[in-house]
């Protein structure tokens, strides 16, 4: 299998076990939603960003090094080698983790006080944060297979923790909503935390069949853990950077809304609307950016560390392309048709609003997503930090000028992300254009234009069948879908033919 076919086969099978889990996740949040409404979603998704934070901080980066540098340690010194590393890297990780675990139990009431309007965070918060280090080793696990360009064992753990987490969620929530929404949110986090630790015990389970040594605990040396870490530690700071700027949201959207006039319940159910409907759609296509991402890290790394600059430009375009191939179609359908998923599905209107204003930079979203994952593989790691805090900070100081603005209304907060999401795409590619040489087909933008042109048409005819049927609506989605890349085989679009030729071989 060339370098070519692993990369897609790599993204594909992430792919497939991405659409199961968001699948999931989908009807999940569904649930959720009806059962303790947006302002519950809402109380739960203010404490998350704060959580992720000390997540990327325990593992400072880690995970990524060790996926990037697993093919290289492997060709030189063997597996055991690697497997060393990764017993060092776990090591040192839930050392680490321990730690901000302990002083995050211990400042906690400090931080919620000084981040968030609405103390009912706080029990979920505590619940989350025993889970760090269960969640630091089997990122480290995770990363390892990955380096071995096996994205198989990802794809299962993905699934393993959605269905503990579907099913547990959907269970404590049910038998604790009726005793308010601060038990709700409880049920949410410990639903989360069963998954974390299932996930764990199958990844130690799977790695054990596959170890020469079977070791995961081993004493850390400086030498290796500066390499990891001169990889690792820029990125996590990107990566803070963007959670702590999540995290200034949360706080700072409710507040901006108070001021406009909305109470703290309105203000906390138009987050949930934002954070719990909105976006929950609007990541559905960032299922393939995602998986893209992950699968670069190690291909663009091989091609760029053995300087084959003609295999980095055409990876490097096939993925850019590919991202534009599947966002284009998600876009026009979720601008419109929102508003019916988000009423049908969620039953909240003003969620469906919010989406068609986010539609116009999802494109930029799902690209964005695509070319940090070739920033990595590139080693640009400092590059990424740089422009994720030029358009997160656009994106914050527009929430505090426009998020209470009488003239934008309720438009003025998903703009802000919306401009936020093309600064970003914008800095990201222009960069990898400069770095790789990549050239996009002009013939692909205008077949995405003629599928995109039929699809509009189809879905402006077809509007009154799916206003109150939710069946038609999912029926006439994916019958759409699958027409619009009819349409593009057809019209010999070499994309298409490629991710057909995959599935088929998947088969």
């Amino acid at each position: 299998m060339s370098s070519r076919q692993s990369f897609l086969k790599g993204a594909l099978i992430l792919m497939l076990a991405s659409i199961l889990v968001r699948t999931l996740g989908f009807v999940y949040q569904v649930v959720i939603v009806r059962l303790i409404g947006t302002e519950g979603i809402g109380i739960f998704n203010m404490i998350y960003p704060l959580y992720v934070t000390a997540l990327l901080l325990t593992t400072a980066g880690l995970p990524t090094a060790i996926a990037k540098y697993i093919p290289e340690i492997i060709t030189v010194s063997g597996q055991k080698s690697a497997e060393n590393m990764l017993a060092r890297s776990i090591t040192t990780l839930v050392i680490i983790s321990s730690l901000v675990s302990l002083l995050l139990l211990f400042f906690s009431p400090l931080l919620i006080r000084h981040f968030y309007t609405d103390f009912r965070v706080i029990p979920s918060f505590l619940i989350l944060v025993i889970l760090l280090p269960i969640v630091a080793s089997a990122s480290a696990i995770r990363s390892y297979f990955q380096g071995l360009q096996d994205m198989r064992p990802t794809a299962y753990n993905q699934i393993v923790e959605q269905v503990i987490r579907f099913t547990s969620g959907i269970a404590l929530v049910y038998f604790l909503h009726d005793y308010g929404l601060v038990w709700a949110t409880v049920g949410l986090a410990s639903a989360i935390f069963l998954s974390e630790v299932g996930g764990l015990i199958y990844l130690r389970k799977l790695y054990h069949k596959q170890a020469l040594t079977g070791k995961l605990v081993a004493l850390p040396k400086i030498a290796l853990l500066s390499k990891l870490f001169s990889f690792g530690v820029p990125l996590t700071i990107t990566r803070v950077i963007h959670t702590l700027l999540t995290t200034l949201e949360a706080n700072l959207i409710p507040r901006q809304l108070i001021r406009f006039g909305s109470t703290l319940s309105q203000a906390t159910s138009f987050y949930g609307e934002l954070t719990g409907v909105a976006f929950t759609l609007l990541m559905i296509p960032s299922t393939l950016s995602f998986s893209l991402a992950t699968s670069l890290v190690p291909s663009i790394s091989a091609a760029n560390t053995q300087r084959q600059k003609g295999q980095l430009a055409k990876r490097t375009t096939d993925a850019i392309s590919i991202t534009l191939l599947a966002g284009v179609p998600c876009a026009i359908i979720l601008y419109f048709w929102g508003p019916y998923m988000t009423t049908l599905l969620f039953q909240s209107h003003q969620a469906g609003v919010l989406l068609q204003t986010l539609t116009f930079g999802c494109i930029f979203l799902y690209l964005a997503q695509t070319s940090s994952g070739i920033l990595q593989g590139i080693g640009l790691v400092k590059t990424i930090f740089m422009t994720t805090l030029i358009s997160g900070s656009i994106r914050l100081f527009g929430i505090y000028y426009f998020g209470c603005n009488p003239v934008l209304g309720l438009y003025g907060i998903p703009l802000c992300y919306v401009t936020g999401y093309f600064v970003l795409a914008l800095l990201n590619l222009t960069v990898i254009k400069i770095k790789t040489g990549f050239k996009l087909d002009f013939s692909l933008c205008l077949r995405l234009g003629i599928a995109g042109l039929l699809l509009y048409k189809l879905l402006d005819i077809s509007k009154i069948l799916v206003q109150d049927n939710c069946f038609n609506l999912v029926v006439l989605t994916i019958l759409y879908v699958f027409l619009f890349f009819l349409l593009l085989l057809i019209m010999g679009d070499k994309y298409s033919r490629l991710i057909l030729h995959q599935f088929r071989k998947e088969r």
